[in-house]
């Protein structure tokens, strides 16, 4: 988290991955359309990216045994997603969509750890003309009011791609360049104090659960939502933002 308007920072961290500790990256993930534009593509494929559906997501975690980075606030992210206009030393909310029950539900099925992670600065290379307050933005909802950051994030669900109108400096896509800190927290494991072999029967993981239940999978939520929490009120003063929330 976050994801951002364009998720630079990911494709960064996942380039030094790539290059520095090829034992340790995986693959990453993104949309489908994603996967199908020109350039786009051919970088996503050399950061070994693969697209986001399921099916191929437990080929890669169990029968390829690689592990997966991939910024799951989605669609959603992008459009919370705005630029800070003050000095960093002012509050400032960081929005993001940490309740992803399908990546928990992954997580069950797989015995894959979590390893929650928080880029501060993220948001702030990039701004866009419409962005949507989650405040704001379910009041409408229910008002049924006409609202064009709303529309344009509907249609970007419809695509499953964000399509976004941002800018960067002098109003152009050249991104600002602020201070970036990533923070990793300790691993979150779906089933705790349980071990045994993966598909495979090469590594060890958690004690995997076919069908998870409701109950199972919002345990695991609540347990990630809050590690990212205490993850980012721990490392906000020293990664720059102290009246960050």
């Amino acid at each position: 988290h976050p994801h951002a308007i364009l998720p630079l920072h990911g494709y960064i961290w996942g380039a030094i991955c790539h290059q520095l500790l090829p034992d340790l990256y995986g693959c990453g993930a993104a949309t489908e359309i994603a996967m199908r534009l020109p350039v786009l593509r051919h970088t996503l494929r050399y950061l070994s990216t693969r697209s986001a559906d399921k099916k191929g997501l437990l080929h890669q975690l169990q029968i390829e045994e690689e592990n997966l980075f991939i910024l799951p606030g989605g669609v959603a992210e992008i459009f919370y997603s705005h630029r800070r206009r003050q000095p960093n030393s002012l509050p400032f909310t960081q929005t993001i969509k940490a309740k992803r029950y399908g990546l928990m539900k992954l997580s069950l099925q797989t015995g894959a750890r979590i390893f929650p992670a928080f880029v501060f600065g993220a948001s702030d290379m990039l701004d866009q003309l419409f962005h949507v307050d989650q405040n704001v933005a379910s009041k409408e909802k229910d008002a049924k009011t006409f609202d064009i950051g709303l529309m344009m994030q509907s249609i970007s669900r419809k695509l499953k791609g964000g399509v976004a109108l941002y800018y960067g400096q002098y109003y152009l896509p050249v991104p600002h360049t602020p201070k970036l800190s990533m923070v990793l927290g300790d691993p979150i494991y779906p089933v705790e104090n349980t071990s045994e072999r993966n598909v495979n029967g090469n590594k060890l993981t958690c004690k995997r659960i076919a069908n998870p239940t409701d109950a199972q999978v919002e345990e695991l939520m609540d347990r990630y939502v809050n590690a990212l929490q205490c993850l980012f009120e721990q490392y906000k003063v020293e990664a720059g933002y102290p009246n960050d929330r």
